[in-house]
């Protein structure tokens, strides 16, 4: 009996000699008719801890890859108190970050001592620098919008002298080529009595003059599919079928030619100085191009 006894003491030393390196032990189990007596509760007590140490190895391992979802079981272990302590903080901490992750800078925490300080600093400098971003977003957004609002205003000054082909020609590579256009109308109208009158009137009323009538001459001719090529003092030059290829060209330049005779007309009526307009119109090849570098 007491070889006996001695052989499960050597393996009860064992078991917990090996807790006390740190490698997992497995239980110690008496025979079924072994007496109830010291060696039976010894052994209870060492599987007791046995048992412990397993669950508080697991959770720790858990904690370890980020698990917080372990259960712990019953035990005596004041480290297994501690680690449901742990789970129970590092919980509620995973929630405060995830609220600080979805902009609530305004979550503290008042645990783990020293860490509380530092991670509330942290959180006070995540909103600093949040706030910071967010101020430069919106200056970069104001930039953003004031550059475009510029960009909009340069190509509609781009178009205002030149065709919307070459414009985004020039725009895309710095330069354009000359085309050949096979069925285009071209309208050229000008002032009857313009060089005469222009001797007698002053000259500002002689440019806000043209600027009115040329303002509705672009507007007829853009409202008839057609376009402004230019102006040559009183000279006006608009096209048809250069950008559209329509077959409606030459009764487009047609139609916002007799719209310029009827502007005239009405804009004569009641006034002292009026205004008369030639216009020639011819269909068929043309080639367009832009000459020189400067002032095209």
């Amino acid at each position: 009996m007491l070889e006996v006894n001695e052989t499960y003491l050597d393996r009860l030393s064992e078991a917990v000699y090996s807790l006390l390196n740190g490698r997992p032990a497995a239980p110690v189990e008496l025979p079924p008719d072994h007496p109830q007596d010291e060696l039976r509760q010894l052994a209870g007590y060492v599987n007791s801890l046995i048992a412990e140490y397993g669950t508080l190895s697991a959770g720790i391992s858990s904690v370890a890859r980020g698990n917080l979802d372990f259960t712990i079981g019953k035990g005596k272990l004041e480290a297994l108190q501690q680690l449901k302590t742990l789970q129970g903080n590092l919980r509620h901490l995973t929630w405060k970050t995830q609220r600080i992750a979805g902009g609530d800078f305004e979550q503290k925490v008042d645990f783990m001592g020293d860490f509380s300080s530092a991670f509330n600093s942290m959180t006070r400098q995540l909103k600093e620098a949040f706030e910071k971003i967010e101020k430069q977003n919106e200056e970069l957004s104001e930039a953003y919008r004031a550059i475009k609002r510029e960009k909009e205003k340069s190509d509609r000054l781009l178009l205002n002298i030149l065709p919307v082909r070459v414009a985004e020609d020039l725009k895309r590579t710095g330069k354009t080529s000359p085309e050949m256009f096979e069925h285009v109308t071209v309208a050229f109208a000008d002032i009857v009595g313009f060089t005469n009158l222009s001797a007698e009137l002053d000259p500002k009323v002689l440019i806000d003059e043209l600027n009115e009538i040329f303002t509705g001459f672009d507007l007829i001719v853009e409202r008839n599919g057609c376009e402004r090529i230019k102006t040559i003092g009183d000279a006006y030059l608009a096209v048809s079928g250069m950008n559209s290829g329509t077959g409606r060209h030459a009764r487009n330049i047609v139609d916002a030619a007799l719209g310029m005779i009827r502007f005239l007309e009405e804009r004569n009526a009641g006034r002292e100085l009026r205004w008369q307009v030639r216009i020639g119109i011819h269909s068929g090849r043309v080639v367009g191009g832009v000459v020189g570098i400067k002032k095209y």
